[in-house]
């Protein structure tokens, strides 16, 4: 009687030269189907291998001799049925899938495979996947031969595919690790850039302070803010937020402050540094992006600020009776829209008391919810600047930062928050 062990040990003998010249999955699978369907003498075999976290397998390789076989066309049905059946009972054959009785669903199904045999492929005792052959017309009769021999061979071929598997896999998970790192750096790098080009010290003017604080959602973002001298009696003030958030929204963030200050530099006003703006940010605009933004120049000489705003959140002037008023109602819409010459940008000016405050922020600071979603908004904002004072060492930007996250506590920061206070200085 015929009996497989001179086929097995020609597999297992080229199967050993096979690892020792290949180190890589598919190459491994490639011949492992390959041999199979020799083997066998027919039509096809195919590895299907169970990813992790699925109960579903995925044909991972086959070796079709005729196009119409297709084991990559097995339908969803057909792969959970065989898989199921070998994952109770080990192993499987059929003359004819589509009228065996232990698989009703596939009776009406055109099936690529018709005549199947199939082997669990097991490591430890888990089934990892399986190993099939099959005709693609029905009606072969699978011998005692053909199953003892596919058993062997799926034995043999389990633990040798998830040790391959499995080197893959570190090998994806040791380059997604480098990747990580590399991209660690890079936005770390950015973060670095980023916080930089705000300023990092308060700005003295006459009897004012103006001061600032930013913090990203990310480890970079699309708010920014900026002030800086302008001549001895001037002094410009910035805030402003870029749509997104991440290494694009903080790229656009620096070209759109180094604009600014260009524009700002050689003596325009408010208004024509805000148009100039706007035609600078949609000439280059190419993800159609757009900038929210607060400009303003203080006039520290004769207590006086004029500025414009482009879709920005309204600051907070807080008069020194303490009663508040909005400035910015009359703003014009956000930078990079081409709605410039509908809707025009507007130049304001106010007065301010040598008392006065004003306090300038990003929508991330009003949007910002607690961990019963309640957003801080113009209320609790109010509040808090109402409460600012400027004893002890926190300043005013500060107690305003530190009410928006008390108000977060446990929340995550989902936007940037970002806040700039010009604060009376006394002595």
């Amino acid at each position: 009687m015929e009996t497989p062990f001179a086929a097995a040990f020609e597999f297992i003998s080229e199967l050993s030269t096979v690892l020792a010249e290949k180190s890589e999955l598919e190459p491994i699978l490639e011949w492992l189907v390959h041999k199979c369907t020799l083997l066998m003498g027919t039509d096809e075999s195919s590895i299907k291998l169970i990813p992790a976290g699925s109960s579903s397998p995925d044909t991972i390789f086959s070796d079709p001799h005729f196009p119409e076989a297709g084991a990559h066309s097995w339908p969803r049905n057909l792969k959970e049925s065989v898989m199921g059946y070998l994952g109770l009972k080990g192993e499987l054959d059929t003359k004819d899938l589509q009228s065996d009785e232990r698989f009703p669903a596939l009776h009406d199904q055109s099936l690529p495979a018709r005549a199947l045999l199939a082997a669990a492929l097991k490591v430890d005792g888990r089934v990892t996947g399986m190993l099939t052959t099959s005709n693609h017309k029905p009606g072969r009769k699978w011998t005692d031969y053909d199953r003892q021999l596919l058993a062997i061979i799926a034995s043999h071929s389990a633990g040798v595919i998830e040790k391959a598997r499995l080197r893959v896999e570190a090998e994806v998970k040791r380059r997604l690790e480098l990747e990580r790192e590399a991209m660690d750096r890079e936005l770390a790098l950015a973060h670095s850039i980023q916080m930089g080009i705000v300023p990092r010290a308060p700005l003295d003017v006459a009897h004012w302070r103006i001061e600032g604080r930013m913090s990203p959602a990310l480890q970079v973002g699309g708010d920014f803010f900026d002030y800086f001298v302008l001549d001895g009696d001037r002094a410009a003030i910035v805030i402003a937020d870029v749509e997104g958030k991440g290494i694009p929204a903080a790229l656009f963030v620096f070209s759109v402050q180094s604009a600014l200050r260009a524009f700002a530099g050689v003596g325009l006003g408010p208004l024509d540094v805000v148009r100039q703006l706007d035609r600078t940010v949609r000439r280059s605009n190419s993800e159609r992006k757009f900038v929210t933004l607060f400009y303003a120049e203080l006039d520290h000489a004769r207590g006086r600020m004029r500025y414009v705003n482009a879709g920005h959140m309204y600051p907070r002037l807080r008069h020194a009776d303490g009663c508040m008023e909005q400035l910015g109602a009359n703003g014009g819409l956000p930078l990079g829209l081409d709605l410039s010459v509908i809707i025009p940008y507007s130049e304001q000016e106010i007065a301010l008391a040598p008392d006065d405050a004003v306090l300038f922020y990003s929508d991330g600071l009003w949007d910002a919810e607690s961990a019963r979603r309640e957003p801080f908004e113009e209320a609790r904002l109010d509040a808090a600047w109402a409460r600012c004072t400027d004893g002890g060492s926190c300043p005013p930007v500060d107690q305003v930062m530190a009410a928006v996250r008390d108000h977060r506590g446990t929340k995550a920061q989902v936007d940037d928050e970002t806040a700039l206070v010009i604060w009376p200085r006394h002595g």
